[in-house]
């Protein structure tokens, strides 16, 4: 069994980085709080320009580990309420919502939240700008 999520990851790590590709939904770690990927509804992911594809449980995950990390970021992408990948800087999220990480914000056309208010979250969370 282990050899086939090794094949696995390895097909998803060969991807095309310009789009999103779903993770293994239960069995992969968020990047930021190693929580596994498990809520398709709060799905996040982000392509660095050095190849690296990562996942997060939460978009609140995805903002922090920018926050923190300062990777060079090609993509980032928030599975919206409808199941599709949509750019994270220009989704739209609800507030509110029950987060895996309870940072409260979901991808959804109707919500009123942008990304620059997600990533504030974070930064609050965090203890203040960076």
């Amino acid at each position: 069994m282990r050899w086939w999520l090794a094949i696995l990851l390895l097909v998803l790590a060969c991807e095309d980085p310009s789009r999103a590709v779903d993770p293994v939904w239960g069995k992969q770690a968020c990047a930021h709080c190693a929580m596994l990927v498990s809520d398709p509804r709060f799905g996040a992911e982000l392509t660095t320009r050095e190849g690296d594809r990562l996942f997060f449980d939460d978009p609140g995950c995805m903002a922090s580990y920018v926050r923190e990390r300062s990777p060079h970021v090609r993509r980032m992408w928030v599975r919206d309420a409808s199941g599709a990948w949509v750019d994270a800087t220009e989704a739209h999220f609800r507030t509110g919502a029950t987060s895996p990480m309870d940072f409260g914000f979901q991808a959804d056309s109707s919500g009123t939240a942008d990304w620059a208010e997600v990533t504030a979250a974070a930064a609050k969370r965090a203890g203040g700008p960076r």
